[in-house]
């Protein structure tokens, strides 16, 4: 009998050296720092992208102000027209003395003050080129304009894509970096699983030892 008991004894000894090894560690100092280093990473990523969003609003805002812009300065050509189209009527109805006077007031250097009857005819159609000619100036002039405020409306676009296409790169490191958290979360949970099984093993043979102990005393000293 007392064999048995110092067998079993000896047994149950080795198995609680062997699970004495075993500690409740935790979380471990390394898993704490990484997990924090993404957490960080991530409400950094997140703040540049509430940035993004605040200067794709900002572009947004500019382009509704410059496309209020093109349509205001695109009326002005309408507006140039129709002054022509007065211009050449009144032109039209010219006397001879108003029409010369039109040129001496236009290049008052290069035009006689002479009426020339026989050059009515082409100075009134050469009038009415010129009134189309400074439409026209005052149309490329608008124009030109309306080409530079679409450059800058062009140049806006270009630069919310390419914020667009960083917030897409950021949305998928910070995917990258939770889905990091979550899977080294569930080895952690399954590690600290399988510490706290050994833990009550070890707790189970510390009480089964315990009592074997004490049986092996009594035994001993009623025999």
């Amino acid at each position: 009998m007392k064999k048995i008991i110092l067998g079993i004894l000896v047994i149950l000894i080795a198995a609680y050296l062997i699970f004495d090894k075993i500690k409740d560690d935790g979380l471990s100092k390394e898993f704490i720092q990484k997990q924090d280093s993404l957490t960080h990473a991530v409400d950094s990523m997140e703040l540049t992208l509430a940035i993004d969003n605040i200067k794709i609003d900002s572009l947004n805002q500019v382009n509704i102000i410059l496309v209020d812009k093109i349509a205001r300065i695109k009326s002005k050509i309408v507006k140039v027209i129709d002054t022509v189209e007065v211009e050449k009527i009144k032109i039209t109805n010219f006397k001879d003395s108003e029409l010369v006077c039109y040129f001496n007031n236009r290049y008052p250097k290069d035009t006689t003050t002479n009426k020339l009857p026989l050059a009515q005819p082409v100075l009134l159609a050469t009038a009415k080129d010129l009134a189309e000619l400074d439409g026209a100036n005052q149309i490329i002039t608008i124009k030109d304009s309306i080409i530079v405020l679409t450059e800058s409306r062009v140049a806006g676009k270009d630069s919310v894509i390419a914020f667009y296409i960083k917030k897409e790169d950021t949305y998928k490191n910070i995917i990258t970096n939770q889905e990091t958290q979550i899977k080294d979360w569930k080895f952690q949970y399954n590690a600290l699983q399988l510490q706290n099984r050994k833990l009550k093993i070890k707790a189970k043979i510390g009480k089964i030892g315990t009592g074997l102990v004490i049986t092996g005393l009594v035994f001993l000293l009623v025999k």
